[in-house]
């Protein structure tokens, strides 16, 4: 087989970047018979996946990622490829793509937080009309939980035997490094740390995390500071101006976008991980917390409790003081901060990319 797949959102330091890659990285390592495609927008990353494995080649396109042209020029390059078989990792694919394909859906959270664009009604049709073909017309759809996949299907109206739920994998990405103390140094890191990955958008809660941690520190005289990792997203500033109104404002260190080794340090020196989202699609970052080690403490919400299981300390993700009582659980007793964050990497250790790049694989097949 001839099997493309969309690697346009590898290095961009999100999730669906992190899956692109794991699963190309894994399924190189297992199979040494299908032709592979991989299908980037730029030299420089596609760079970062060269393999000992013939069959896969590296492919450079011009049409970007959510763009005009991914809905016109991508068909014409990826007509080329004459494939078999193409992997589009995320609901954006060309509508009028008319070979067959399969498709991974993470989650439906442009259904309940739309977001803000500058066209936002423009932007609202054109997802919907890409989502609604995507999920229409493909061979086999991927969730990467039994929460998103029971999304999709209620929503869509579809047969639930057309979705198949592949997990994803926990990569730990923890070094302890002679250096961890002079990246918080670099970071003015100066007390013991609560740490958040992720964007600053509206499904990932992070106001109420900061009135959660103001709560910390007045009620509570918890010595500590707020690391919030991820990208600052400027069509929300009113989630900056929230984060940063609260009264021990001068406890958040906001990082921005934070290179793997950096963020390595983060998660070995880190007391506990909180993930506040009040949806997700799987919950990577939380589930790479605790392969990492690291005590969660994280929302009372269906996806993440399939995902994280026993190993995290749930909260009320709407309620700053249910979430401040919790984290407030788990940093003032160590014995119990320790208990949880073995508990954590047992539950991760289920979690497997070469898993799923096999599941992935047979998906492949089937679907031809």
């Amino acid at each position: 087989m001839r099997i493309g797949i969309d690697m346009r959102m590898a290095g961009t330091g999100e999730g669906i970047g992190r899956y692109c890659e794991e699963l190309v990285k894994n399924l190189a390592e297992i199979d040494k018979v299908n032709e592979y495609y991989l299908i980037f927008n730029d030299h420089t990353t596609s760079l970062k996946f060269k393999f000992k494995n013939e069959k896969f080649k590296n492919i450079i396109v011009k049409s970007k990622y959510y763009s005009w042209m991914e809905q016109t020029f991508f068909i014409y390059e990826l007509s080329k490829l004459n494939l078999d078989l193409m992997h589009f990792t995320n609901f954006n694919i060309p509508v009028f793509y008319q070979r067959p394909f399969v498709v991974t859906i993470h989650d439906l959270i442009h259904h309940r937080f739309p977001g803000r664009k500058k066209s936002r009604y423009l932007h609202r049709v054109a997802y919907r009309t890409v989502i609604w073909t995507a999920i229409k017309r493909a061979e086999t759809i991927i969730t990467v939980s039994e929460a998103t996949k029971n999304e999709v299907v209620n929503i869509f109206s579809i047969d639930p035997k057309k979705v198949k739920v592949i997990y994803e994998g926990a990569k730990a990405l923890l070094a302890v490094t002679a250096n961890s103390e002079q990246i918080l140094k670099r970071y003015d890191i100066t007390k013991p740390f609560l740490l958040f990955v992720g964007v600053w958008r509206q499904y990932k809660n992070l106001p109420r995390l900061a009135a959660a941690f103001d709560i910390l520190k007045r009620r509570h005289n918890v010595d500590a500071h707020l690391v919030l990792v991820g990208k600052i997203d400027p069509f929300y500033p009113e989630i900056r101006e929230a984060v940063f109104k609260i009264q021990n404002h001068h406890g958040i260190r906001a990082l921005g976008f934070v290179p793997d080794d950096d963020l390595s340090a983060l998660y070995s020196k880190a007391k506990i991980f909180v993930l506040p989202s009040l949806t997700e699609g799987f919950g990577l970052i939380g589930l790479e917390a605790q392969a990492a080690g690291l005590p969660v403490v994280a929302s009372d919400i269906t996806v993440l409790k399939e995902v994280l299981a026993d190993g995290a300390v749930y909260f009320d993700p709407r309620s700053a003081d249910d979430m401040a009582a919790k984290i407030f659980e788990i940093w003032n007793d160590p014995a119990a901060a320790q208990s949880l964050a073995s508990t954590g990497a047992a539950n991760a250790s289920r979690f497997d990319w070469q898993k799923c790049a096999r599941e992935t694989l047979a998906l492949y097949r089937q679907a031809i």
